[in-house]
């Protein structure tokens, strides 16, 4: 009897032992994995980081596209460093084509980890890729209350943008029209608000807009006037280097002919959009005043379509 009470006693011992072995592997497996998940969290929100990095360069680099490829991979570039990307720069491809423009940037970034160093893991690699298009333009909120004809428009070349009454040329909108877009309503105030600050609507491709009749010139001249006045930036603003934010820039809807009458277009259909910078208001005979401004290049916020006809202005957009 008391043999058997010792030999229980013996194995009690053991099991204790046994379960105290399976507990302290039980744990290590434990902590084993909450290194895996910390550590896989860490990996992840790298990762994210990496992502919108990237998706910063390729938004920003596709904005110089218009202008230069070669601009567009340094910006790209310069921006993936400043949010992130570091120390190995991204990889960085670019294209601007007659009509669609493309911008890939690409990288790869090692994660130390902190715990996963006890099973043996010290570091993980994530990489992340994002590309933005640029295409026409179909889309805009803050146009300028005129309108041009379609046309195939010259780089850093001078247009006339709003004629006056007595223009030897006339005016393609016709008779006792002069230019100018009824935006939001008719009258001399509406259209100087607007051309002052530009339409607070969107208009989009195909929409048909009423033009204004009259030549309403002194709206004109405070108008444009005010917008010059706001160019401070030092060197001032050309068509070859200029502020993308500049008021003196007039984005303006591009038209055909829709509804005419005795030789008078009382409505165009916007067909795209063009930028140009204004270059001055000339007053005409009474007062009449003339708008002038050169044909730019450049990116906005707005809808683009691969299908629409490029006028030089263009929306950017992620794509991948």
């Amino acid at each position: 009897m008391k043999n058997i009470k010792k030999i229980t006693r013996c194995l009690l011992r053991e099991q204790k032992g046994f379960a105290l072995i399976l507990v302290s592997a039980g744990m290590a497996v434990l902590l084993g994995f909450v290194a895996l998940v910390t550590d896989i969290g860490v990996l992840a929100l790298n990762k994210q980081k990496l992502a919108n990095a990237l998706d910063a360069a390729a938004l920003a680099g596709a904005q110089e596209l218009p202008v230069s490829p070669v601009q567009a991979r340094a910006v790209a570039v310069n921006y993936a460093l400043l949010n992130g990307c570091s120390p190995a720069p991204p990889l960085v491809s670019a294209y601007n084509g007659r009509q669609n423009s493309k911008i890939t940037v690409s990288a790869t970034k090692e994660v130390n980890f902190t715990f996963a160093g006890i099973l043996g893991i010290e570091s993980g690699t994530v990489s992340a890729r994002s590309s933005a298009a640029i295409c026409g333009l179909t889309s805009y909120q803050g146009a300028a209350p005129l309108a041009v004809p379609n046309q195939s428009f010259d780089f850093n070349t001078l247009y006339k943008l709003k004629q006056g009454s007595n223009d030897p040329d006339g005016s393609p909108l016709g008779p006792g029209t002069y230019g100018a877009l009824s935006l939001g309503g008719t009258g001399a105030d509406i259209y100087e608000e607007n051309l002052r600050y530009g339409y607070d609507s969107i208009l989009n491709v195909g929409d048909q807009i009423d033009t204004e009749t009259g030549n309403i010139s002194n709206p004109t001249r405070r108008a444009i006037n005010y917008r010059i006045g706001l160019c401070n930036h030092s060197p001032q603003c050309t068509p070859l280097n200029y502020n993308p934010g500049c008021p003196r820039i007039l984005i303006i809807p591009v038209y055909e002919p829709s509804i005419i009458n005795d030789g008078q277009i009382k409505t165009i259909r916007i067909v795209g959009f063009a930028a140009f910078l204004v270059d001055t208001v000339v007053p005409g005979q009474g007062n009449e005043n003339e708008i002038y401004g050169y044909f730019i290049k450049m990116v906005v916020e707005g809808d683009s379509s691969s299908n629409q006809v490029d006028y030089g202005l263009k929306g950017v957009k992620l794509i991948e």
